[in-house]
This record gives structure tokens, C-alpha cells and sequence, in this order.
């Protein structure tokens, strides 16, 4: 990084990895749970494996399906029948039968697969009533679906395949499952995922069945969705007489994306579209498909918002115009009647907005109307129709202000429009009839900033919150914000799975293990691990600050302490030359899908912190007057060229097939909302270079540097410490001289002890790090003296202090020892013998390591009470008040009732009991909600007392299950600036 050359070896790098050892010295307790269980597929893909053959060289199913059979199913078999051709090279056949004539043929040339919804096919139902097809542990559920070899189905016909389901959805899930498992993608449209070609397809006598789902509605909202959506959909359908893109022939790919993955609800496009109008088709299609179709939060009885401006008469005000309101509601329900709907209902202002005159009374009146409008409508009774009161943005504080609605109304809960849930239902919430739903985001416009480029969502972080909204008994309905969806395709198929089948995650690395499935399946089993690791990796470095959040000044990652900046910098780069050789190493085929879902949110990602990265640390070198700083300058220009051609490269993609969707600015912001174009600040450049005085030098951690101060003091080296200790030395101008480090003691030594640096050739900066011989070095505290001399000109000589720790620690002491009057502890690192077994340690989750909670289900506890996390630590500096700081996801107080607190004690002294977030009146974020999800954490400081030297405990207690800890910081006085917090400090 500009111009320093140090190779990644423990010698160089100023931070060495102490977690395997941290983990070998403790033996740490880590209640994983379960991995991701995955029903096992009937489908085998060799002749040797026996089975019922399916398909093989010239040979493809004939799919049968019966006359009387919804639409859908004859529409999805076509699609079996065709995913068939994707993988063998010969398409099956669909023939349209009914039972009397299917069972008159006695011989066959094809393998012949039976479909249908049990009481709507001949097909299946003659299976059932010759007791050749048992469905009585489907039959009569949602959405529900079973699919095995038959022998002997009837005479002359030794055995087909059937799949059944218990309603149509059901059917259509079966189907798409079976078009997965023979190796067809629900992303073989939308990431370009290859078919897996196959010789032989063949199934076993297994019988397979899936559900009911966990959640009974499940879909995605597309949102935000300009300018990379509608440019895209612009450029690829003809636009609507009210010039939307999004016509039938746009939400045939959507649906077929959302039944693929067993989803069944859609909130469409509604920036500058109207659903039901912009294409006659679209209605009746998305009951054709099976898809339940919503409306956004503002946008009540199916009616879009975009409509109010062109046909409701007067004002969208109940209080004033409440004739209008009403007849342009009712038209929603009459339109929409018989097509599958689920109703939003309530009111906000217009255009998203809150609205000045809503009152408690006057929604309880709107919404008794609305379900009054809707039985009349629909003839049917309130508890036949789905509705849904969503709970966003200040509507809760109508909630819980008191206001009641019918029980047949679903409370759809929301997330904070960063991913953390506001609300969980309480008390009686949870006995409604119409149950609870949660609506949640991987994208956002609004405050703090925008977040719509592209994919900054940790899996994990979903897992604890979709797992915390489950357990609290939110199943009816989970719907998320996709914006414009390309992009964020991995973490839409992640939340799609987790609606579907919950308890296939219900260890607390379930999400690890089925990334590495799922990757296995999309890319190759080969590379599905390290696509795995890639993705996880990413979900940490984007848990630390979303790309818009990066242009706020000062920079949030510090430039000099911790060398965090850097260091940050450095995984990216890292990353980046992983995902590259994955890449590399993969078939054509698949190298499109994979630089869209991996690779490219990789670089790009890389790319921008490269620039923010780079503006910081040429601001500290040109402090520092490197000459150097002038490099990083070019390097930030040539990251912003770079950010361009990653755009190009995405918009060429497939001959053009994905242009516009990378349209989306991303740098730059200054506000909320999104800048007109792409813009970064200007980097720091050295105008004034030495031409004589050419050795520069700084030391770690320390803001001044040679020659600005002759005598230089390095931060302590302790033998306990978790990372290593350098100094820089660096050319101040262009020219070239040889440079010496000596010690004055023997015991001290450092790497490149000699060399040289030239500039503008040649390498302008080396990085020297420390080694000691602890052994030999003299106990407790001493210094030693490093001397760097320019031995070109021997006048040029700079001195660092090197304060040098070398204290006793007990043998039979295991824990975290201080180094530099600080100690750091990842949260997951506690003493197993100690603590409660009620802990539960997620890993891969927050900004550096893991998380660890509480069941969801846990009842509040008292402080000092209950379950425990015992640290052990030992000090060597005495303190007469020590600070305990604490580290916590940005998670909202879910249960309003129990805020988020925590409680900390040390050796059994008083116990500080803290109170994470504020408590609101429902309508409001919390007090310091912005900086905690900017910066991905709330962090919480107390007082805990004097600190002698010596062994100690610290003790934290988490009073509620609805908050996750992450990381400990024990400050002695040595505590600097930071996002992340001192690295670990080391375990013996």
C-alpha cells in the first residue's frame, strides 16, 4: 500500500493471529447446535446406482398432468419439462391426460412422471383410490408436497413417478424442487447459474416430502428501484401507456425466481408503477402462477400509490376527503377480488410519509371500514381474506399508544430499515388470529443514508434476527426488501430458505454450513467451501460500514491506532485475491454466476474501501511528509477508474444482458439521499518533498515522525502481547540513500535492519518489525533505544524509544493477559467452567469474530442474576476506576416492555447495570440509533472501580435475549480511538 513493501508473513504483519491459540488454551465451550439439515435428495446421477431411470442419453420423461388441474401446475410441468432439456440436452414431454386413459396404456418408451394437486388431478387422485399413492400425511395442509417412485401403478406398467401436492402451490413446489435437486437453479435466469449436464437421472425408492412451510406468507418487496431496475426493465420490455417497464413479461421472471424458491407473496415495483393497470395481465398472471400479490406500507386495498396521484378525487386525506379516500379504496377491493391479495390496510400520508392529522381513532375507523369494504367485496367471511396492518415507521406508536384492530388483521412487525428488529409481539399479541408477520430490509432509502448499490448483508446477522422473529412467534408473514434484486440474490435465496424450512437451521452455524451447500450447488461441490468462507468473510467487512457510510468524515477507521485502517484495507485485499483464484480455477460456464454473486461485490467492495482507505492514510503520510503520500493520490484516481471499469464489466456481462443495473451512484454521499453522480474527495498530496533530508521514519501508533521529532517513542512491547511492534522507515523526497537500525541492547532485533529506499523508483517505505528475547530481556519494565541512520549522510539519525513489559504471570492462570494498559476480549472467548451453559456463541457474526446471546425465548433476567459470562483476565497496572466497555450489535429494544441491558461486575464488586437503548414511544428511533447502525454496534462504557494487579473476573450478565454481545474492552488507561476496539489481547 503505497509503496510500502512488507509481504504478508507473521514478520511483517503488525497483527498475529491468536484465536487458534486462544482457543487451544481455553478449551472454549462453544454451543454451536446443530448444522443446516438438508432433506437428502432420492436422485442419483449414475447408471450403477440403480432406481427408477428418469432420463439418460436421447431419453427424457413424458410428464403427465390432468385436465382439471389448476393452470399453474400445467405452466410449472412445462417448466420440469424444459429444466429436463437444461440438464440432459433432450426435453421431456407434457401431455395432458386424465386417469381412465393414462391407465389404458400398458407399455411405454418413456419414463412416465405423474403430476397433480390432490382432489383437483384424475391423475393423482386414481393413484390414491388404487392404493398405490398414500398422501394422507399430506393432504389437507398448505402448501404441502411428496414425490415417489410408484411400482406397479397398474397393469403392464412396472413404475412411474409421482408428484403430488396438497394444494396447487404445493404441486409447483414439488415440481421446482426436483428441477433444483437434477441440477437447474432458481437462479438460472437471474445469476446465470448453469445447469448441471447430466447423462443419467434416476430416482431412488425413497419417498420424499416437504412442508407445511415455517411462515405461511413468503416473498420479497421490489423497492428502490431506480435507477438500476427501471433502466434495466427499460431497456429489455416495452414500457406500460403509463410508461412503467414492469409488465408481465418482467414478472413472469420474478415469479418463476419466487416459486423456485418455495415463495408465494410479492409487494411489486412502485416508485413509478402501478401494478394492476401498467399491464392488464398482471393481475390474473400472478393467480395464474400462485403468487399472492401485496402493496407496500402506504399503499392500502391494492391500490398503488403512484394511482392516488392520477385518480383519486381530492386529497389523500380521510379526516378531509373522506369520500374520496374511501371510493378510491373500494375500487382497490372490487378490482382485485378475484385474484390472490393480500390487503394492506391502514393509512399513512402521502408518498411515505407520516400524515399530520391521523389520529389512534381515526385508523381503528379506517380499518374497521376497509374490512367491512373487503367481506362486502369479496363475499367471503374476514377470516378467508389476508390482511395486513404493516407496523412501520411510526405506525407502532398508534400501536402502542393502545389502539386496537380486529384479531383477524396481521401485525406485520418491521426491522429498523438496517436489519434490526423493532418489534416482537407480546402478551396477547401473540394469540391473534391473524398472527404476526415481519417485514425486513436488505435495502433502504432514507436516513442515515441510502443503501441500494449493492450486497451488504451478513447472513449471519439475518440468521439472528429471522431466528429471534420465528421464536417469538412471527409466522405468518416474512417479507423483504430485495430494491432492485440483482445483486442481492444471495441473501434473498437465504431469507427465501430460512421462510420455508426453519428448522432445517436451527444450529447456530446453520447458515455457514448451507452457504457451503448452496455455494456447492451454484458453482461446483469443489469450490463450494471456499466460495463459502469468501461470502462469509464478506459479511464481516461489510457488518463494519456499508459503502455509503464511508464518504462521513473523519474516516471511520482509524488511521493510526491499531493500524485499523490498514489493516481493514488489507482483508479486502486479501479477499480479493481469493475470490480471483476461485474465479480462475472454474469452468467458463460458471464464471459468469460466480463473478456475479462473489466476485464482484469482492472487488467492487475492495475497490471503494480502497479509496475512502487510501484519502485517510495520505492525509497521516503527507503529515508525516512521505513521499510516498503521492502514490496513495494515484492509487485513490486509479480505484476510481477502477470502480468505473468494474461497472462496465458487470454492463457487458452476457452481451449487455444485465446493463443498467450497476447504475446506481455510490460514491460520495454528503447526506441521506444519493448523489447525483459518483464523487470522491481529493487526496492529500506532499507539494513540498525534501530534496536532501531524505530519511523519514514513524513508529507505530504515533502521530509525529522523523525529522519533525529527532527522538521517537514506540507504544510498549510486552511479552503478551497479541500483535507485533514496528517502525516505518520512508523517503521524504525523490532521490535514493541506505539506511541502519542498531539497538542498544542485544536482546532486541528487528526485520530489515538494513537497506535501501529510492523514489521515484525503487521502494519509497519499509516496515521493521520487532523481535525479543524475552528470555534474556530484564524482568518488569525497562527501555531500550532504537537508532536509524541515514548512511548516506550520517547526520541523519533518528532515535525510537521502545518502552520494553516483561512481567510475571502466574502458570496456572488461563485468560486474557493486558498488554498496553488494555485488555480485549472477543465475547465468545469466556471461561466454559465458569459461565452458564445458557449462552449460545454465533459465529461469523458482527465486525470481528462471533456473537453471543440468549435463546430467544429467555425471559428477562435481573442484573447480577441468572445466566453469566465469567472472564478470567490479568492485570499488571493499577487503576483506581477502571472502564468496562462493551461491544453489542445494533439490535432495537423488541420487547418495549424489557429494554436491551447488561450488567458488569469485576471480582465481585458492584455491579453497573446498563441500559443499551433508549425506550420510545413506538414512532421513533432511539436515541443513538444512527450511530449505532452506521457503525454496526452499540458500544457502552461503565465505571467498575479499582483494578489492582493480579488475577481477576470479570462478569457480564445479558438481561435479555433480544440483545447479542460481541466483544469486551477493559480499559487500564491505555484505550485509543477506534471502530472496532483494540485487537484481542492474548490468551495464555
Amino acid at each position: 500500500m503505497g509503496g510500502i513493501e512488507r509481504p504478508l508473513s507473521v514478520d511483517n504483519m503488525p497483527y498475529l493471529n491468536i484465536i487458534g491459540l486462544a482457543a487451544a488454551a481455553l478449551c472454549l465451550f462453544s454451543s454451536l447446535g446443530a448444522a443446516y439439515k438438508e432433506k437428502p435428495s432420492i436422485f442419483t446421477f449414475t447408471p450403477d446406482s440403480g432406481g427408477f431411470q428418469l432420463g439418460g442419453p436421447s431419453l427424457a420423461p413424458e410428464i403427465r398432468v390432468s385436465q382439471n388441474d389448476a393452470p399453474g401446475v400445467l405452466r410449472a410441468a412445462r417448466d420440469l419439462a424444459a429444466d429436463f432439456g437444461k440438464v440432459l440436452g433432450i426435453n421431456g414431454t407434457v401431455v395432458v391426460a386424465d386417469w381412465s386413459s393414462t391407465i389404458a396404456q400398458k407399455t411405454t418408451s418413456k419414463p412416465i412422471i405423474l403430476i397433480g394437486t390432490i382432489g383437483q388431478s384424475s391423475l393423482i387422485d386414481g393413484l390414491v383410490f388404487s392404493n398405490k399413492l398414500d398422501t394422507s400425511a399430506v393432504a389437507k395442509k398448505w402448501e404441502t408436497f411428496t414425490y415417489q417412485v410408484i411400482p406397479s401403478p397398474w397393469e403392464g406398467l412396472p413404475n412411474i413417478f409421482a408428484i403430488a401436492g396438497s394444494d396447487s402451490r404445493g404441486t409447483v413446489f414439488g415440481i421446482y424442487d426436483i428441477s433444483e435437486r437434477i441440477g437447474v437453479s432458481p437462479l438460472h435466469f437471474w445469476a446465470d447459474v448453469a445447469p448441471i449436464k447430466r447423462t443419467y437421472i434416476a430416482a431412488t425408492s425413497q419417498i420424499h416430502s416437504e412442508g407445511p412451510p415455517s411462515v405461511k406468507y413468503r416473498g420479497i418487496f421490489l423497492n428502490d428501484e431506480a435507477p438500476a431496475l427501471t433502466g434495466w426493465g427499460g431497456a429489455n420490455f416495452k414500457r406500460s401507456q403509463y410508461n412503467s417497464p414492469f409488465v408481465s413479461d418482467f414478472y413472469k421472471l420474478i415469479f418463476d425466481l419466487v416459486l423456485r424458491l418455495k415463495g408465494n407473496y410479492v409487494w411489486p415495483a412502485m416508485w413509478s408503477s402501478m401494478f394492476y393497470l401498467d399491464d392488464p395481465k398482471n393481475g390474473p398472471m400472478a393467480t395464474e402462477y400462485g403468487i399472492f400479490m401485496g402493496t407496500s406500507h402506504h399503499e392500502p386495498m391494492a391500490r398503488a400509490d403512484k394511482e392516488q396521484g392520477r385518480f383519486l378525487r381530492g386529497s389523500w386525506d380521510w379526516r378531509s376527503n373522506k369520500a374520496g379516500v374511501q371510493s378510491f379504496m373500494q375500487e382497490g377491493a372490487t378490482r382485485s377480488k378475484n385474484w390472490t391479495t393480500i390487503y394492506t390496510l391502514g393509512m399513512r400520508g402521502s408518498g411515505d410519509a407520516a400524515s399530520a392529522t391521523l389520529s389512534s381513532s381515526a385508523l381503528e375507523e379506517i380499518i374497521a371500514w376497509q374490512q367491512t369494504t373487503l367481506r362486502n367485496a369479496l363475499g367471503k367471511p374476514l377470516s378467508e381474506i389476508p390482511q395486513a396492518w404493516v407496523m412501520y415507521k411510526e405506525v407502532p406508536g398508534y400501536w402502542q399508544a393502545g389502539m386496537k384492530v380486529s384479531d383477524d388483521v396481521t401485525l406485520l412487525w418491521s426491522d429498523d430499515n438496517r436489519g434490526n428488529i423493532r418489534r416482537v409481539p407480546i402478551g396477547n399479541e401473540e394469540k391473534r388470529s391473524g398472527g404476526s408477520g415481519m417485514y425486513y430490509h436488505f435495502d433502504y432509502v432514507g436516513d442515515p443514508r441510502n443503501y441500494k448499490w449493492i450486497n451488504t448483508i451478513q447472513l449471519t446477522k439475518t440468521w439472528e434476527q429471522m431466528t429471534l422473529t420465528y421464536d417469538s412467534g412471527i409466522r405468518n408473514i416474512w417479507i423483504v426488501n430485495v430494491g432492485d434484486l440483482k445483486a442481492l440474490e444471495l441473501p434473498t435465496v437465504h431469507f427465501m430458505a430460512m421462510a420455508w424450512d426453519r428448522g432445517s437451521f436451527g444450529g447456530m452455524d446453520s447458515t455457514t454450513e448451507w452457504l457451503k451447500v448452496w455455494s456447492g450447488r451454484q458453482f461446483g461441490e469443489s469450490v463450494g467451501q471456499a466460495a463459502a468462507e469468501i461470502m462469509t468473510t464478506y459479511g464481516k467487512l461489510v457488518a463494519r460500514h456499508k459503502y455509503e457510510d464511508l464518504s462521513r468524515t473523519p474516516f471511520a477507521f482509524h488511521a493510526t491506532n491499531y493500524d485499523e485502517a490498514e489493516l481493514n484495507y488489507q482483508e479486502w485485499a486479501d479477499l480479493v485475491e481469493k475470490a480471483q483464484k476461485v474465479y480462475d480455477g472454474l469452468p467458463a460456464a460458471v464464471q459468469d454466476s460466480f463473478f456475479e454473486i462473489v466476485l464482484h461485490p469482492v472487488l467492487a467492495g475492495k475497490t471503494v474501501f480502497e479509496i475512502y482507505t487510501k484519502v485517510a492514510l495520505a492525509s497521516r503520510y503527507n503529515t508525516e511528509k512521505r513521499i510516498s503520500t503521492n502514490q496513495l493520490a494515484k492509487d485513490v484516481q486509479a480505484a476510481f477508474q477502477a470502480d468505473q471499469t468494474i461497472t462496465k464489466r458487470f454492463h457487458s456481462l452476457r452481451s449487455g444482458k444485465w446493463n443498467h443495473f450497476m447504475d446506481q451512484t455510490h460514491l460520495g454521499y454528503n447526506n441521506w439521499q444519493e448523489p447525483a453522480s459518483n464523487t470522491i474527495p481529493r487526496p492529500s498530496t506532499l507539494t513540498a518533498a525534501s530534496s536532501n533530508a531524505l530519511l523519514g521514519v514513524s513508529a507505530q501508533g504515533n502521530t509525529a515522525a522523523y525529522p519533525g521529532s529527532a527522538r521517537l517513542a514506540l507504544l510498549p512491547v510486552s511479552k503478551f502481547d497479541s500483535v507485533n511492534r514496528y517502525i516505518d522507515i520512508f523517503a521524504r523526497g525523490d532521490g535514493r540513500f541506505s539506511y541502519d537500525i542498531t539497538a542498544n541492547v542485544s536482546y532486541v532485533n528487528v526485520t530489515n535492519r538494513r537497506g535501501s529506499l529510492s523514489s521515484p523508483s525503487g521502494p519509497t517505505d519499509i516496515r521493521s518489525v520487532l523481535g525479543v528475547d524475552w528470555a534474556s530481556a530484564p524482568a518488569g519494565s525497562s527501555t531500550a533505544l532504537l537508532t536509524v541512520t541515514n548512511t548516506n549522510s550520517t547526520s541523519q539519525s533518528a532515535t525510537v524509544v521502545v518502552p520494553l513489559e516483561n512481567p510475571f504471570v502466574p502458570a496456572d492462570f488461563k485468560g486474557h493477559v493486558e498488554s498496553d494498559r488494555t485488555l480485549s476480549i472477543e465475547a465468545e472467548h469466556f471461561n466454559p467452567a465458569a459461565s452458564s451453559k445458557d449462552y449460545t456463541i454465533i459465529p461469523h457474526y458482527g465486525r470481528t469474530l462471533s456473537g453471543v446471546r440468549l435463546p430467544p425465548r429467555t425471559p428477562s433476567q435481573q442484573p447480577g442474576k441468572g445466566p453469566v459470562l465469567v472472564y478470567p483476565f490479568y492485570s499488571f497496572t493499577n487503576i483506581a476506576d477502571a472502564t468496562v466497555t462493551v461491544y453489542l450489535a445494533p439490535s432495537e429494544n423488541a420487547n418495549p416492555q424489557s429494554p436491551n441491558r447488561y450488567s458488569v461486575a469485576v471480582d465481585g464488586g458492584s455491579l453497573s447495570t446498563v441500559q443499551v437503548v433508549a425506550l420510545t414511544n413506538g414512532s421513533n428511533q432511539p436515541q443513538g440509533w444512527s450511530d449505532a447502525v452506521i457503525r454496526g454496534a452499540y458500544v457502552k462504557s461503565s465505571k467498575v472501580g479499582r483494578i489492582a494487579p493480579g488475577k481477576h473476573e470479570l462478569k457480564v450478565y445479558l438481561l435479555e435475549p433480544t440483545m447479542v454481545v460481541t466483544k469486551i474492552v477493559i480499559d487500564l488507561g491505555g484505550v485509543k480511538s477506534s471502530l472496532l476496539g483494540p485487537p484481542e489481547s492474548l490468551i495464555v
